[in-house]
């Protein structure tokens, strides 16, 4: 009678210990879900973000150029009857290429400042080992 007891009472802590293993395994498993879809959120407003930029960039080159081609021609026109054509059609491209030079130098100033890239999921991952860190530091005292 006495062994039937205490084999019943193991195969109720093994049993509870499945159990909570089973949990601990779900619940890691649900928390594990929860930051992957943070980090594809993420991820897809980053490359929406990415396109928009290339979009707008590309745009900007394209009316930019058509700008200075047209200023250029018209400068031009201008001075084509005085003795200063000549000078005009150099100091316009030398003008475009300092432009240029400019835009390039704050566009590498831009593409090395770095972005925190899925800054919101490292957050959460800070906080859940800050959680996990203090539960563990809570439960051995």
């Amino acid at each position: 009678m006495m062994d039937s007891i205490l084999e019943v009472r193991s195969v109720e802590r093994s049993g509870g210990l499945l159990d909570a293993g089973r949990r601990l395994v779900a619940a890691v498993w649900e928390h594990a879900e929860i930051r992957l879809e943070l980090l594809s959120a993420e991820l897809a407003e980053e490359r929406s973000r990415v396109v928009n930029a290339a979009v707008a960039a590309g745009l900007l080159v394209v009316f930019a150029f058509l700008a200075c081609t047209f200023i250029g021609v018209g400068v031009i026109i201008a001075v084509w009857d005085t003795c200063y054509r000549l000078v005009a059609a150099i100091a316009l491209p030398v003008a475009f290429v300092i432009g240029a030079f400019m835009a390039f130098m704050w566009l590498r100033r831009l593409i090395a400042r770095k972005t925190p890239l899925f800054r919101h999921s490292l957050a959460e991952l800070r906080r859940d080992v800050e959680e996990m860190r203090d539960s563990a530091g809570g439960a051995a005292t």
